[in-house]
């Protein structure tokens, strides 16, 4: 084969190459696109499926600083527990336990980069967790926001769907449950 030959043959050939060269380009482009649609989609697809116990979880696994937003209260801390419709709230003024099942909004105050805690044992369930203050005697203030009522007393009894608590003037409120937002140990004398 002659040198111009050679030569007319590798000229001929540069303008495939550029054209392959562009169409790996295109392909490749158009495959990030789909790949990163797709995770776009399965990451919508996980956060449709949480629920408000998950959403604590994930911000007391990362420290995170949240106010728990009722009509009548909104303590601030960090989670320290979570489990089923129980979170619990560390604050400056001591430990408050909260409804997630109730009537509640968590607000993500500060996103911690670092310092989340682990899950610690404890009650299953915010129902449990009133079960354990009925059988201690302690005197609590319970958030019942939809009924405008802080109530001051002990719990006398945990039932299926409601909680019977003693105020201090001897007076017995059957509270719903689902009413029940806030729950914490009483400081007042």
């Amino acid at each position: 084969m002659k040198w111009w030959a050679a030569y007319r043959f590798r000229v001929q050939e540069e303008p495939f190459d550029e054209l392959g060269a562009e169409l790996r380009h295109r392909v490749g482009e158009e495959l990030r696109r789909e790949a990163e649609d797709l995770e776009w989609d399965a990451e919508r697809l996980r956060l449709r499926a949480r629920s408000l116990t998950d959403v604590a979880h994930e911000s007391m696994s990362r420290g995170d600083v949240v106010a728990i937003k009722t009509r009548l209260r909104s303590p601030t801390g960090r989670l320290v527990a979570v489990a089923g419709t129980l979170a619990i709230l560390a604050t400056q003024s001591g430990e408050v336990d909260v409804n997630l099942a109730g009537p509640v909004a968590l607000r993500v105050m500060h996103r911690a980069t670092h310092g989340g805690a682990a899950t610690r044992g404890g009650s299953p369930s915010f129902r449990a967790r009133l079960a354990e203050y009925e059988l201690s005697g302690e005197e609590l203030e319970v958030v019942a926001p939809e009924l405008d009522e802080v109530v001051t007393g002990r719990i006398d009894v945990v039932g299926a769907d409601h909680v019977v608590v003693v105020d201090r003037q001897d007076r017995s409120w059957a509270l719903p449950l689902h009413t029940i937002a806030l729950v914490s140990r009483s400081h007042r004398p």
